[in-house]
């Protein structure tokens, strides 16, 4: 028989790659389109542009672009569409590089494009976590790609995946995540938002949008919490709740590997201060957990797992966490069987 760590090597589940990884594949599957790859580009073209956009709303049925997005969220669908800002019909990318030339892209058979802007930012959505925005590509921009680095308010910002809404519409779906923590909690008015569009002739532009609105939101918080059971210790850290998605992470220290087969699987039960409880499979999650830890001198087990889920409320006072068991068959595929450990759970205060 094996060791205890060759075990974990052989039976602990595989996890993503990354949450970039797993968003990704999410959008692939629900809008049945390719994301665009990044291209890393061999020369800088130093090109700045500004969008000065205009604020108001529009409703989720004027908006069939953002219905797909609205309805992962689940309950938070109705808060998330009051923040959409709708760019009204005239505005357009332009500006002048350093020198005062036009902006210059390509048409489609590689001629210079004199005064093509790259895109039109159509809508925008910001709350804190994430910045989602449609670019209509300009004339002789038949593709949008752009670097997976954002710079919203002089802050790096990770690009998720670009999307075209349908093939062929030249209309195009950004989702961004905020990395940086003092934009995440601050309450802007405006975002200064700069992207770097990848060029058919192996350059790229940088290319900047300003957008002006009181519909913005910011991510909430909460201090970290630690629990003590008879199976271990759990604690939660970097707690943000925002309407595109809630997210945590637990670091757990488990004293017994009966419990720790039940809780190394991710699957959870969860309900909220409204009394809605969901079940493993109705949660739009990511998840990741870190490799396992043996403790030699105690024998405990320490690692860590961290979630983002889209639909749970995000307005709820608290979070119960049920850790579930059960689940899998014999030969690790999900079944959907867990039940509920009541007697495990615990509530996370948001």
């Amino acid at each position: 028989m094996g060791s205890f760590k060759e075990t974990l090597k052989q039976e602990f589940p595989r996890t993503p790659k990354s949450f970039r990884q797993c968003v990704n594949n999410a959008v692939t599957e629900q809008m049945d389109r390719s994301r665009k790859r990044f291209r890393i580009a061999k020369t800088v073209i130093p090109i700045a542009a500004c969008l000065i956009l205009v604020c108001g709303t529009v409703t989720a049925a004027e908006l069939p672009a953002f219905t797909k997005w609205l309805a992962e969220l689940g309950v938070n669908c109705q808060e998330a569409e009051g923040m959409i800002v709708h760019v009204g019909d005239g505005q357009t990318v332009s500006g002048q590089d350093a020198v005062g030339h036009d902006i210059i892209g390509q048409d489609a058979v590689g001629h210079d494009a004199i005064g093509q802007e790259p895109f039109t930012v159509t809508d925008v959505y910001y709350d804190g976590a994430t910045l989602l925005f449609l670019a209509e590509s300009g004339a002789g921009w038949d593709e949008l790609e752009f670097g997976d680095h954002v710079f919203i308010n002089g802050t790096d910002n990770r690009l998720e995946y670009v999307v075209e809404l349908e093939e062929g519409s030249g209309i195009w779906q950004c989702e961004v995540t905020i990395m940086d923590e003092e934009l995440a909690a601050s309450d802007p008015e405006k975002l200064d938002v700069t992207v770097q569009v990848y060029m058919e002739s192996g350059g790229r532009q940088e290319v900047t949008f300003t957008v002006e609105s009181d519909k913005f939101g910011s991510i909430s918080t909460a201090a970290d919490q630690r629990f003590e059971f008879s199976y271990g210790v759990v604690e939660v850290s970097d707690l943000k709740a925002a309407p595109s998605n809630v997210s945590f992470t637990l670091k757990w220290i488990i004293y017994n590997d009966e419990e720790f087969e039940i809780l190394r699987d991710t699957l959870f039960f969860c309900e909220d201060s409204s009394g809605i409880r969901y079940a493993p499979n109705d949660l739009r999650m990511n998840t990741f957990c870190s490799p396992v830890v043996r403790n030699e001198e105690t024998g405990w087990v320490e690692f860590e797992q961290s979630y983002e889920i889209r639909n749970f409320d995000s307005a709820s006072e608290y979070m119960i966490f049920i850790p579930a068991e059960g689940g899998y068959d014999e030969d690790g595929s999900y079944i959907g069987t867990e039940i509920p450990r009541e007697d495990m759970s615990f509530i996370i205060k948001f």
